[in-house]
């Protein structure tokens, strides 16, 4: 019943419509002159009316650079552009830069100042040092509230006052304001739009792609250690870089004992070394070990997006660290695979007088892990070095000994697939992450003649091989980095 009532008022209100006369044309015109009269002519006309050229076309810009959305060149039809290509202008060219622009907004300009302003922040400044606290704290307030445009003033004078008091309140609003700009800029970094900050378009390309990722790691650099990115610009000397490095290594050293590195802390320490001419502060190698074997070096090594350029630069950072820390550096670069190990250990064998039976056990690891026939000669040198290298064992067959050239004996097994207990180590097996165990490379004190026996070998094996076909090559640093 209530359906039936409805349809009948619906065909009676229809009926009603039907009855009402059309407005005479003589009425219609007379209304459009007198609009055209008083400037209300583009009422009349939907394609160039207040909405089509105002909000209209301003969000048309703002996502197709130029055309309205929805509408082809003239507006008088659907235009469809494709998702995955740029807008084309009427002659078929792309306006890339046009489309950067609106969708990222024109660059701010330079703040303004007016006499009137200028005139009041002067004298706000000179009211940071009234005799009240309130005035003070009150003209400082209003300084922050003013905001960039104050900025300048603060500067200059910043650097004429002679009081430390006002010195130290001017310092504190100049770093309040920065702060507050840079944070601004941070949001934009973060919202994936390409704010121009000093040292992103170096540090971005030893990171990779352009990211969330890359972006927030930068953010995470550039809070912990300002100083950094502002040093890796290509025109900046390596002096600049140097007193970058001492404010990362200090700030570091601050928080150490309260404060594990994060991922940030150990990629400054090294982003520095991409420059081959770099040199790294040796007070930044305990450092760079302790993010190293972080729970941070941890997480960079299972992200396949850092992990690669944290390597490249780790293996640049280990061509260069001391012999000092060369254990340690040789241990946790065979930890990681690192290619580099082999070159440190070549390079140690052969120019480090001064190496302790420790280290060149560390060297002799590495290159039964990853080494060539190519190294062979350089590890022959070793094998007359009767320095002891762990302390004697006692065991049921006898107490048992090691010496630099027992793991020299061990290293040229490994590399040339010759078993390790074929020369004499009873037991001993390669290891996949170091080469073999020092522990297991041992010989009977009272047994001289095993030693001898395996050095014979040894001395045979070199021998049939003959010398070292090409000079020992250099690794990639890091895969899809190069050198």
């Amino acid at each position: 019943m209530a359906n039936l009532q409805t349809t009948v008022k619906l065909r009676h209100m229809e009926k009603r419509r039907a009855r009402q006369p059309a407005r005479p044309l003589a009425i219609r015109l007379m209304l459009c002159g007198w609009l055209s009269f008083h400037g209300y002519a583009t009422i009349l006309d939907p394609t160039v009316g207040p909405m089509r050229s105002g909000l209209q076309s301003a969000n048309a810009q703002l996502f197709t650079g130029g055309t309205p959305a929805g509408q082809n060149e003239t507006g008088n039809g659907p235009q469809t552009v494709p998702a995955d290509k740029p807008p084309t202008t009427a002659e078929g060219t792309n306006t890339e830069a046009d489309v950067t622009e609106t969708k990222t907004g024109p660059a701010p300009p330079p703040p303004t100042v007016t006499p009137e302003q200028q005139e009041k922040i002067n004298s706000l400044i000179e009211q940071l040092s009234a005799p009240k606290f309130s005035q003070r704290e009150s003209a400082a307030t209003a300084l922050l509230q003013i905001g960039l445009p104050a900025l300048p003033s603060l500067r200059k004078q910043a650097a004429v006052t002679g009081e430390p008091e006002t010195q130290i309140r001017l310092n504190e609003l100049i770093k309040q304001l920065i702060d507050g700009q840079i944070e601004v800029q941070i949001q934009d970094f973060m919202a994936m739009k390409p704010v121009e900050f000093e040292g992103w378009p170096e540090i971005r390309l030893i990171l990779g792609d352009d990211t969330i990722a890359t972006r927030t790691l930068f953010v995470e650099i550039l809070r912990a250690h300002p100083t950094l990115p502002a040093s890796m610009p290509r025109d900046q000397t390596n002096r600049d870089r140097t007193v970058a490095m001492e404010s990362v290594i200090a700030a570091m050293e601050k928080k150490r004992t309260r404060q594990l590195p994060t991922s940030a802390d150990a990629f400054a320490l090294i982003l520095p070394t991409i420059y081959p001419d770099f040199v790294m502060p040796e007070a930044s190698e305990d450092l760079v070990i302790s993010a190293w074997q972080s729970t941070a070096g941890t997480e960079i090594r299972k992200d396949e997006q850092l992990s690669p350029s944290f390597r490249f630069l780790l293996g640049r950072w280990m061509m260069q660290t001391s012999l000092a820390n060369r254990e340690d550096v040789l241990f946790h670069g065979m930890s990681w695979d690192m290619p580099q190990c082999r070159l440190v250990a070549i390079d140690t064998i052969l120019n480090e007088n001064d190496a302790s039976p420790a280290v060149i056990a560390k060297c002799l690891q590495a290159l039964a892990k990853s080494g060539t026939v190519n190294d062979l000669p350089a590890i022959s040198t070793l094998l007359n070095d009767q320095r002891p290298v762990s302390r004697p064992s006692i065991t049921t067959q006898g107490t048992r000994t090691n010496q630099v050239s027992d793991l020299a004996i061990a290293a040229i097994a490994c590399i040339c697939g010759v078993d390790l207990e074929d020369v004499g180590f009873t037991g001993a097996t390669p290891h996949p992450t170091f080469g073999f165990l020092p522990s297991d490379i041992k010989f009977p004190k009272d047994a001289p003649e095993q030693r001898q026996a395996a050095e014979k070998m040894i001395k045979a094996i070199l021998k049939a091989r003959g010398p070292a076909l090409s000079p020992p090559g250099t690794p990639p640093l890091a895969p899809g980095l190069g050198n």
